[in-house]
């Protein structure tokens, strides 16, 4: 993973790149290389700061709900700008496109993934932004999405969204951000039922006396499924990472996360059909071998629980090594 900020006059340049490799030595067709591209332009001086973001990805990823990995790609686009209104208050406000593709061959249990999940989303958002300290800030957002599938017409949905999030920047004891609001999601087919209710999400890591690490993400949205009987779930879920220093460079590692989701069948209400559980639980050692490298060794157990087995539930173990550099 690369990244870059490049100052260009009053104004910046912010590069990301990634890229994975992904090796089985048994099985050959879940080999695959992930790549991914973001550039982002920001005016840092004025009080009217346009800005304009591109990303594009390739990847092929195991998800909750879909168990092989298939390619897929993803674009997006965003154009806004901020307005400064005050010192420590501004006006934001965007307009995004994103557009989801699946490669024409693929299919998961006889569905064609292109036919029942390419689609674009639209949308248009605006906000109050509230800079609370030198490295946290407040966004009290509303925005208006709109999904279109290209194959699959009565897939399609319009959604309100108003959700303020809460940003902690590099140099505080806590980085990340949160996110906590409502969610009106109206699918245009008369057959499939409405969902209005809670929604967030977060990602957040917090440092103790530089001795332990905690992470936290949390999720709960509405996403949309390839079944076609079944055209989406509200997926929630947790997960917890704690790194404690204990002797020396040795530090124990500890996780635990839990995912639930729940589908919604044509003409039922309630998301009365299929539920999954997933739970992971592991463990492990980690080696401090500068400040800005880490080695690290765990083991989990992750297993799924579904209300329609056929095949769905599944036990798995991994033993795992890694090193990261930049912490």
């Amino acid at each position: 993973r690369l990244y870059a900020v490049v100052p260009v006059a009053s104004a910046r340049f912010i590069g990301t790149a990634k890229g994975d490799l992904v090796y089985y030595q048994t099985y050959e067709d879940q080999r695959t290389v992930n790549g991914f591209f973001e550039g982002r332009f920001d005016m840092t001086q004025g009080r009217v700061r346009p800005f304009a973001s591109a990303g594009f990805s390739t990847y092929s990823e195991q998800s909750l709900e879909i168990n092989e990995r298939l390619r897929q790609s993803e674009s997006v686009l965003t154009l806004g700008t901020d307005l400064e209104l005050t010192a420590v208050t501004s006006l934001i406000a965007w307009a995004r496109r994103e557009k989801y593709s699946w490669d024409a061959i693929a299919t998961y249990e006889g569905v064609s993934l292109s036919q029942q999940l390419d689609r674009t989303e639209d949308g248009v958002a605006a906000g109050l932004r509230f800079r609370l300290s030198p490295f946290t800030r407040i966004v009290a957002e509303v925005e208006l999405q709109r999904d279109r599938f290209q194959q699959s017409p009565e897939r399609d949905a319009d959604s309100l969204r108003i959700a303020p999030i809460v940003e902690f920047e590099n140099g505080g004891a806590i980085t990340g951000q949160a996110r906590v609001g409502y969610r009106a999601f109206r699918p245009l087919n008369p057959a499939l039922a409405d969902y209005s209710g809670f929604t967030g999400s977060a990602g957040l890591r917090y440092t103790f006396l530089e001795s332990t690490r905690v992470s936290f993400d949390a999720g709960r949205d509405v996403r949309y499924s390839y079944e076609p009987e079944q055209p989406y779930f509200l997926e929630s879920g947790v997960r917890f990472r704690v790194t404690q220093q204990i002797a020396g460079p040795f530090e124990l590692i500890g996780m635990a996360e839990g995912w639930q989701l729940r589908y919604q069948r044509l003409g039922g209400a309630d998301f009365d059909g299929r539920r999954e559980d997933t739970r992971t639980i592991g463990a492990g050692v980690g080696l401090v071998v500068n400040p800005e490298m880490e080695v690290a060794f765990t083991i989990d157990r992750t297993e799924r629980e579904s209300s329609e087995p056929g095949g769905r539930n599944y036990e798995r173990h991994r033993l795992l090594a890694s090193v990261t550099y930049g912490r």
